[in-house]
């Protein structure tokens, strides 16, 4: 993989990775750095709008047992994307649900239909 920072980069990385004094959070940031490279941050799997209110809602009344380990389980996603995704305080307007649900709605028609005409 060729990355713009180029292996001089890459092996100043890999020196602070071995220093003990790194906290948790630097440890993972330098870790994403080498593991993302220049592209940064492009998930495999993205999810839908309600999935993120639910992972929010879940940790949010019970961290205790929705940790982002068993959340990340639970909606097969990596822990990076769920850390992400509660960190984020996105919330999308009552307008632009309420658009979605409605083009939501159309395509389940859509759909019906074409299964009904193909049956034939």
């Amino acid at each position: 993989m060729e990355w713009r920072q180029g292996r001089a980069g890459q092996m100043r990385l890999r020196e602070q990775l071995k220093e003990p004094s790194l906290a948790g959070w630097q440890r993972r940031k330098i870790e994403l750095k080498l593991k993302l490279g220049a592209d940064g941050w492009e998930p495999e799997k993205k999810i839908a709008t309600s999935s993120m209110e639910k992972i929010r809602l879940l940790n949010s009344e019970f961290p205790k047992e929705w940790t982002i380990k068993h959340l990340s389980e639970q909606f097969k996603i990596s822990q990076e994307s769920v850390r992400r995704i509660l960190k984020s305080k996105f919330q999308s307007s009552e307008e632009h649900t309420e658009q979605r649900e409605h083009q939501r709605k159309l395509k389940i028609r859509a759909f019906k239909r074409s299964e009904k005409g193909g049956s034939k």
